[in-house]
């Protein structure tokens, strides 16, 4: 009987341990998702600011239309012909687009262009979208 009782508290100990390195992984979870949603609608916020000027509506005082950048991530290439990448459309934040696009290099720290792409990556097509809609934009018809 005294030997099953030693079993029982080695397996209580075991349990107990375990449970005490899972709990902090686990909730670890819990916050790098609540972070992560932070993080977006962080993102959301810079992107309404900074990026949705000329990327979010048809602006005809613009030479070159700004694409639209629902489901640029669910493409394998980005606007400018290049891969979409996170890497690609820092590096384009960051030094603009030739004359098109500002640099906001200065402007959006590394953590703001981080939440930036987060955002754009939950940014989805509508179905049956297969060009943006921007790039779509018949100008002649509002000259």
């Amino acid at each position: 009987m005294s030997a099953m009782k030693g079993l029982r508290r080695k397996a209580t100990w075991i349990c107990c341990l375990a449970f005490a390195f899972l709990l902090p992984a686990a909730s670890g979870c819990f916050q790098s998702e609540s972070g992560r949603a932070k993080a977006v609608a962080r993102g959301q916020d810079l992107f309404q600011m900074h990026c949705a000027g000329c990327h979010g509506r048809p602006r005809l005082d613009l030479e070159k239309v700004p694409p639209d950048l629902h489901g640029v991530f669910d493409r394998k290439l980005l606007p400018s012909g290049r891969s979409a990448t996170d890497e690609l459309v820092r590096s384009t934040i960051l030094t603009g687009r030739g004359g098109i696009m500002p640099s906001f290099e200065g402007s959006l720290s590394d953590e703001d262009i981080q939440d930036i792409i987060l955002y754009l990556h939950t940014l989805k097509a509508s179905p049956g979208n297969a060009a943006p809609a921007a790039g779509r934009l018949d100008r002649t018809a509002h000259s």
